[in-house]
């Protein structure tokens, strides 16, 4: 009898070690899905997606200057179609499932982001812009913007080999890198993209180097629900 109860034990001991496995295991996925995700430009943080409202509060303003981060890059029709995708036809809100793209201004320095409205599923047709979600964000050097960051390490100092070596393949990021190098015009040596998909929602980095492999401008794009990531 003594021996059929140690043998119990053991059974029973054996599937509570694989049961506190199996959920730390789970438990480091869920965190390692969803680590902060953002810039910090200028010594500001900027979480990925993000409330446009709360940018608004914090002194963004929605500037009427054409987005042209991404030209000469991109074709002459990419944001004469992109930039008001998805607007209402009053010019004042952004329809169901849809997104814009627009420049934030403060003191001089501009980021361009994606607004969303991420309602699909809603009786309103539309949301108000400044009630959308900022779901991507792009920024580059220039004389007011002198420092962006991702996850602590300064935009300038990273390499293609920095970027393999930081995400990699086994935690679930895909490398594109595109190369640029007979076409100067552009002024990009490479575009460096990573990606991966969070919840069926992707999560990507794009980085790109000039025509001396330095690391210049980067944009920024997290699919996931706003919704989701607060609760």
């Amino acid at each position: 009898m003594k021996k059929y109860l140690m043998v119990i034990t053991c059974f029973l001991l054996v599937i509570s070690i694989n049961i506190y496995g199996i959920t730390k295991e789970s438990e480091g996925e869920m965190i390692k899905n969803n680590f902060e995700f953002g810039l910090t430009i200028n010594d500001t943080y900027f979480s990925v997606p993000s409330s446009l409202k709360q940018l608004i509060d914090d002194g963004w303003t929605i500037s009427n200057k054409t987005p042209y981060f991404l030209n000469p890059l991109v074709g002459e029709d990419y944001y004469a179609m992109r930039t008001d995708w998805s607007l209402s036809k009053d010019g004042k809100g952004i329809l169901n499932g849809g997104k814009i793209i627009r420049l934030l201004e403060k003191n001089g320095v501009f980021l361009e982001v994606t607004i969303t409205n991420q309602d699909i599923e809603s009786d309103e047709p539309y949301k108000k812009i400044e009630d959308g979600v900022v779901n991507s964000i792009t920024a580059f050097y220039d004389k007011k913007c002198s420092s962006i960051k991702i996850d602590n390490k300064e935009l300038s100092s990273l390499t293609p080999d920095i970027l393999f070596k930081d995400y990699t393949r086994s935690d679930g990021w895909e490398h594109i890198p595109t190369n640029y190098r007979n076409h100067p015009e552009f002024g990009i040596s490479t575009e460096h993209t990573i990606m991966k998909i969070v919840d069926n929602n992707e999560r990507s980095i794009t980085i790109y180097f000039d025509l001396e492999n330095r690391a210049f401008k980067v944009q920024l794009l997290n699919q996931a629900p706003l919704k989701k990531i607060k609760s």
